[in-house]
């Protein structure tokens, strides 16, 4: 599991989100030292993750 600042996941967005996706490892994102994010592989964890199909690409 790899712990990341807010700022840092900004400047490299898509170099984290490739390396979740290649390793299936998690990444957890914080702010000001507190934890707000955790970002998963979803196939990885396919069966934990429930996902509304009429959700998907709304913004």
């Amino acid at each position: 599991m790899k712990v990341i600042s807010e700022r840092a996941l900004k400047d490299r967005m898509s170099d984290f989100l490739r390396e979740v996706e290649a390793t299936g490892e998690e990444l957890l994102v914080t702010k000001d030292g507190q934890l707000v994010l955790k970002i998963i592989s979803y196939h990885r964890f396919a069966d934990e993750v429930e996902l509304n199909p009429k959700e998907i690409g709304k913004n």
